[in-house]
Formats: structure tokens, C-alpha cells, sequence
């Protein structure tokens, strides 16, 4: 018992919800580095209060009581007790924990690279999500209740269930204008969309993953944001219409604790991933310098177009922080390995260099 105990204490435990692409981002990852870890569903305050708390989320909601900011997924770390949450942040102190299978490649090039695919699933591609799911009475009806029900667990009635999807899906219509996932902003985030789905499809052509035979930070974000999108019904039937050759390589990110790292570098970017780097140059990078700049200048919105379509949206604090972190990853790259990037996607008007 005793054993048992000491066993049970050094695992981590990963609190969120399957509908989370943040959570599936890190529940892969976790896999991959083959960390013990337990899932914990995880609400916070998708459920009305009014609504039964049934024990399958009220034992997680109260280990996260003082959790700050209250956002999932979070994860317990066994080593000191702590909570912690942000998935990019959590994905770094693993990878520092637990050096022996890296999600970030000791390639400085590389790993910059990685470091902006990743925040390009993350922030930008978590909109294409928004637009499906929460865009149609289809999607929205399907996914709130799959999300609550994951909560709900069972012995509940249906009334229940359909009152807490009612309340999710509403919870998250409203937050469409703050992540732009707007109708005046469609054409330019579903155009984002089918390129992913063009440079996706034939991955397998040339590589693994995205820089070669070993999965990295950046497959990760995407796999997360895929896998999500995966499970809606309009965004799976595009997903299967022109982006066939990404369903085997979201199977391998599923779990894939049997693949044995390798050294990462820039020699092994295949057409998929500098079709996502120009993806990052052409729409991604401009819109978070555009935000950055409105945020700057006091504007209540700022607008800038690319590959011909408009897009508009308030600025957003976070993303200037995003803008600035990969701003300062940029700069404190050496010339060789600026020049190294630039000759697979042209960074130059995206970022000043020191």
C-alpha cells in the first residue's frame, strides 16, 4: 500500500476537457515524453451553478480552487506540489524537466521555427475552431453537448444536459468578436484553413513530422487545433474533402510514446512545413504586428489585409505579448541562423533585427 501510495503522489495530473485543442496539445505531448499522468475532466465554470456539479468534475474543480487565472487545462506537477497553467508554458517545463525525449529542438533555428508554428495553432488557428464550432446552430448544438456530457459523466436528466450545453454554447457565441472569428473576418481565416489543409495534406511526402522523424512543440499546437477541429462535423467533412493526408499524421500524434527521438534541425523542412511558415509570413506575423501597432497607438481596432482579404478586430493584449516574445526570439538568433530561416520563409518585414 505504502508503495502504491508513493507511486500514485509522483504522478502528474492533466485537468481539461477532450473539446480543449490546449488540452489535447498537451495530453499528446505528455504521451509522447511518457510521463505518468492521469486525466482529470475538468469545468470550472462551463456548468451554471444551478446545474448538479456531479463528483466527476467537482474533485477536480476543487483541487483547481486556487488556481489563477481559473482557465484549463492546468497541471499538477508531482515535484512540488504545484498547479500551473498556459499550455505553451507548461510545455516548456516539461521539456526542462525531462530532457530525454525534447519537444524543443537544441537547434536554435529550429526551435524558433517550432516556437512560431506552434503560437500560429494556438492564436490564429484557434479561430478557424471558433468559426466552425460556434458559427453554425449545427456545430454548436453537436459540440456543447458532447463537451458537457463529458462533464456531466451519467445518471443525470437529459433537461440537465441540455440546459448546461445551452449555456456553454452561449458562453463561448459571445466570445466569437474577441477571437475575430466574425462573418466580415471569414473569407481571410477560412482561406488560412484551406491553405493548412493544402500544405497538411501531403506531409507524409516528405517527412514524419514537421521537421523530420520526431515530433516537436510545433506538432503538437497543430495536432491539438486539428485533432479538435477533427471531431465538428463541417470542419471534419473539409478536413476529409481536401485534407486527407492529415488524418495518419494526427493518428501518430495521438500517442506516439513508440517513437524515439532524433536530432532536429532545418535540413529535414519538407513543403508542408514552409507552407505553414508562409502561412505564418503571410497572414499571422502581419497580424500580430498590426495589433501590436494598435495597441501602441491607443486605436479600439485595427484592420490589415492579406492575401487580398480584409480582416478588422479590437487589439488584444495577449497577442502583443506573443508579437514580443517571438520578436525577441528572433533577434537573439545569430546571423547564420537568420539566414538559415530566410532562406525557407522571408522573415525580414515581419521582424526588426538588433
Amino acid at each position: 500500500m505504502k508503495n502504491e501510495i508513493s507511486r500514485s503522489a509522483m504522478r502528474y495530473r492533466l485537468f481539461g476537457s477532450i473539446g480543449s485543442p490546449y488540452a489535447l496539445k498537451l495530453r499528446s505531448l505528455m504521451r509522447y515524453k511518457r510521463l505518468p499522468f492521469d486525466w482529470m475532466p475538468a469545468t470550472l465554470d462551463w456548468i451554471p451553478e444551478n446545474l448538479p456539479h456531479p463528483p466527476l468534475c467537482a474533485a477536480s474543480n476543487a483541487l483547481l480552487r486556487d488556481l489563477s487565472p481559473k482557465v484549463v487545462p492546468a497541471v499538477y506537477f508531482p515535484e512540488d506540489a504545484s498547479v500551473r497553467n498556459e499550455s505553451t508554458t507548461i510545455a516548456y517545463l516539461l521539456d526542462y524537466e525531462h530532457k530525454d525525449r525534447p519537444v524543443v529542438p537544441l537547434d536554435l533555428g529550429a526551435a524558433f521555427l517550432s516556437d512560431l508554428i506552434e503560437d500560429m495553432a494556438d492564436e490564429w488557428f484557434v479561430k478557424v475552431a471558433f468559426l466552425y464550432r460556434w458559427g453554425t446552430q449545427e456545430n454548436a448544438t453537436f459540440k456543447s453537448r458532447v463537451v458537457t456530457g463529458e462533464f456531466l459523466g451519467g445518471n443525470y436528466h437529459q433537461s440537465v444536459l441540455q440546459e448546461a450545453a445551452a449555456h456553454f454554447s452561449s458562453r463561448q457565441q459571445s466570445r466569437m468578436p474577441l477571437v475575430g472569428a466574425t462573418p466580415r473576418n471569414a473569407p481571410l481565416i477560412l482561406e488560412s484553413f484551406n491553405r493548412l489543409l493544402k500544405a497538411m495534406d501531403g506531409i507524409s511526402s516528405s517527412s514524419t513530422f514537421l521537421f523530420g522523424n520526431s515530433p516537436t512543440l510545433a506538432d503538437f499546437g497543430l495536432y491539438g487545433q486539428l485533432q479538435s477541429l477533427a471531431t465538428d462535423p463541417t470542419s471534419w467533412k473539409a478536413m476529409r474533402d481536401r485534407g486527407l493526408g492529415i488524418f495518419p499524421y494526427l493518428q501518430l500524434l495521438e500517442d506516439s510514446s513508440g517513437i524515439d527521438p532524433e536530432q532536429i534541425d532545418l535540413s529535414n523542412v519538407g513543403a508542408a512545413t514552409t507552407g505553414l511558415l508562409q502561412l505564418a509570413a503571410d497572414i499571422y506575423l502581419p497580424y500580430l504586428k498590426s495589433n501590436q501597432q494598435a495597441l501602441e497607438e491607443g486605436r479600439p481596432e485595427f484592420c490589415f489585409e492579406a492575401l487580398g482579404l480584409s480582416y478588422t478586430q479590437a487589439p488584444f493584449k495577449y497577442h502583443a505579448k506573443c508579437y514580443c516574445l517571438l520578436q525577441e526570439k528572433y533577434n537573439a538568433l545569430n546571423a547564420s541562423a537568420r539566414l538559415r530561416i530566410n532562406e525557407i520563409v522571408d522573415l525580414n518585414d515581419c521582424f526588426s533585427s538588433n
